[in-house]
């Protein structure tokens, strides 16, 4: 269950801008300027178009200067209010694929793929749906792409066409970086001067170079440097967190090795979850088990689909023992979700806890009993008219169905 790291790094238009296209679909491929907006007294850029930033605007920029490079840029003012419940509804969208998912801004997030999704038995089933998801909620395609770290894998979405997947395997991260040039790493620009001068000018020249002679010539940066080339820098995300719409959670006193001591804790997280949707009138169709293991990266996640939805403590118990037995990390945090949430299926059982709304659905139930064990089988309770007091013999009477 643990598995080498694998990390998904979407790249999407701004959220502004998605937003002015769904509003005006006739500005596609057109220069457009999104602002401005007040920030420390001054007028900036808050999105532009791919046609804009071809002219020199730049998102961040000044408003002014960006207007004298592109003078036709057509300029629309920013909807913050729309902003922000876009930007929620593309959080639930990720979350919904992966609970790890670290938002950098409006434009990319990286989520942690590790877990596993029946529906979605590949990595590239998931990322499939992952960029499905988001052109079904944006109306425009994401770049996407998958490595074994967050350097890895923001450089395959940027080398991945709009609409398009590049997924990188495990290990192949130096050999897919080689031709990357250092003038579009993260290092200080001081450091890629440098670079230059020394005539290194793709990842693959700096890879090939020895660590300790890269530390001597660069310092600190020399650490990083090796680190991005070979795919081996952070591998781990700072995950946005929402409530789910149903869910049990136990920080244990300390990190717990043996499943079979989770499987203690089963019960507990079955009824907790039970007691929840009882409470919410609804059953779960998808059941998620995320677990901590108390250190940054530590965590990770396993779901699966009942064949039905489930409900009670005794439907979520053996699916909860099912998670748990694929356990193979040591836990701290543990975390039952119920997911992709239904009216519960009827029972016969339920249909006596129903209102009056509900007479006509009982009466049937009640005439397919009858029907098929006697008309002896199915009996009605009531309270007994007057005031009989409180023992229940004298205060309820029994009618036959």
């Amino acid at each position: 269950m643990s598995g080498a790291p694998r990390l998904a790094c979407i790249n999407f238009p701004h959220l502004a801008l998605s937003l002015a296209w769904r509003a005006h679909p006739e500005l596609r491929g057109e220069a457009v300027l999104i602002g401005p907006r007040h920030r420390s007294g001054r007028e900036v850029v808050l999105a532009a178009s791919e046609a804009a930033l071809a002219r020199g605007a730049r998102p961040g920029g000044e408003w002014r200067q960006a207007e004298i490079a592109c003078p036709e840029a057509v300029q629309l003012p920013e909807d913050q209010t729309a902003i922000s419940e876009l930007r929620q509804e593309m959080r639930l969208v990720l979350q919904d694929l992966s609970p790890l998912v670290e938002w950098v801004d409006d434009t990319l997030a990286y989520l942690d793929v590790r877990g596993r999704d029946l529906r979605l038995p590949t990595e590239a089933a998931l990322a499939s749906q992952l960029g499905r998801s988001v052109q079904r909620l944006l109306l425009v395609p994401p770049r996407l792409g998958v490595g074994q770290s967050r350097f890895t894998a923001w450089v395959a979405a940027q080398t991945a066409g709009p609409g398009r997947i590049r997924l990188v395997p495990s290990g192949g991260a130096a050999q897919f970086l080689a031709d990357w040039s250092v003038e579009r790493l993260p290092l200080p620009d001081s450091t890629r001067e440098r670079l230059r001068d020394f005539g290194l000018t793709t990842c693959g020249d700096c890879s090939s170079i020895p660590l300790p002679d890269l530390q001597r010539q660069f310092g600190p940066d020399g650490l990083l440097l090796h680190r991005l080339c070979l795919g081996r820098d952070r591998a781990t995300v700072s995950p946005w967190r929402t409530p789910p719409p149903c869910g049990m959670r136990r920080v244990l006193a300390g990190p717990v090795e043996d499943t079979e001591a989770l499987r203690f804790g089963a019960p507990e997280l079955a009824g907790g979850l039970a007691v929840e949707l009882a409470h919410r009138r609804l059953a779960a169709g998808r059941l998620r088990l995320l677990l901590g293991g108390g250190d940054p990266g530590g965590e990770f996640w396993e779901q699966l689909y009942p064949p039905a939805p489930v409900a009670t403590e005794q439907e979520l118990l053996p699916l909860v023992l099912n998670l748990i037995s694929r356990v193979r990390r040591p836990v701290q945090v543990i975390e039952l979700q119920a997911l992709d949430l239904v009216p519960p299926p009827a029972r016969q059982h339920r249909l006596w806890s129903v209102g009056g709304d509900h007479r006509d659905e009982i009466d049937r139930a009640v005439a397919r009993l009858h029907e098929r064990f006697g008309e002896g089988l199915v009996w009605r309770v009531a309270p007994r008219s007057g005031h009989p007091g409180d023992v229940p013999e004298e205060r309820l009477v029994w009618n036959r169905g």
